[in-house]
């Protein structure tokens, strides 16, 4: 999060930099504004800066809302493998339960921050699937009724492990770098071009120009905030897991009273 608001920061100053030094140098006629430049090519890029937002937005969303989807479906899986359990004998039962306990943890107090911060999964929580796989392995499978159980445990387990990889692929997930930079360049034309237009004649101009600055800054900071699914504006927080250990109570609390 640190390196993007230096990197929203760092954008927004060029804007204004830039935007100083072309209206300062390179002002443009009244002839140009109402010729060419007003025309045509003032126009065509913003149809570019559009284009390019439209596509970042878009990927970003979809990036986010996948990560939320899988988040959902892994915290099901875990909750489906929980409630299998109740079918397993009652030592081996509770071994699974406390270690898809453990593992729901780990995700929510060590994955996240890693995703968030850098984009990546924790060791801790690799460590307790893999002592959530083993207890799965152990389970004990010696008549057709408990070799059906060990199964669908199994089953789940190599759910969870799949869920986990794809999650992994996730935090990777970002707008590509060419719409960002096509984004800031086009809108940085954007910007420039109307404080070019000798502004500075006009109260009227002087004030949309500046609006026009504050809209295509503020769609820059969100671009970038949508850059990763578990951070900034549109976040995937670990509320699934949490959920998921709110049901595992309910499961135990059913298990005690059946």
């Amino acid at each position: 999060m640190t390196v993007s608001l230096i990197v929203v920061f760092v954008v927004l100053a060029l804007l204004l930099v830039v935007g100083i030094v072309v209206a300062r140098k390179f002002v443009i006629s009244t002839d140009d504004s109402d010729g060419p430049i007003g025309t045509l090519i003032a126009p065509c890029v913003l149809s570019i800066y559009l284009i390019a937002l439209a596509m970042g937005l878009v990927i970003g969303w979809e990036n986010n809302r996948g990560a939320e989807d899988g988040s959902v479906a892994e915290a099901g899986h875990a909750t489906a493998l929980y409630w299998n359990t109740t079918a397993l004998p009652a030592e081996e039962g509770a071994r699974v339960r406390a270690d898809v306990r453990d593992y729901a943890r780990a995700i929510i107090r060590e994955d996240w921050p890693a995703m968030v911060e850098r984009r990546e999964l924790d060791q801790d929580a690799s460590a307790a699937l893999d002592d959530l796989r083993i207890s799965v392995a152990r389970i004990a499978s010696d008549d057709p009724a408990a070799a059906v159980e060990s199964m669908h445990a199994r089953q789940n387990v190599t759910d969870l492990v799949q869920s986990r990889v794809r999650r992994a692929d996730s935090t990777g997930d970002h707008i590509p770098r060419f719409v960002t930079l096509a984004t800031a360049v086009s809108g940085l034309a954007v910007v420039v071009l109307p404080f070019g237009m000798q502004v500075r004649g006009s109260r009227t101009r002087v004030f949309w120009a500046m609006v026009n600055l504050v809209f295509v800054a503020a769609m820059l900071v969100v671009l970038l905030f949508m850059d990763n699914p578990y951070s900034g504006v549109l976040a995937t927080e670990p509320e699934a897991f949490q959920d998921a250990l709110q049901d595992f109570d309910r499961i135990d609390a059913t298990i005690a009273g059946g």
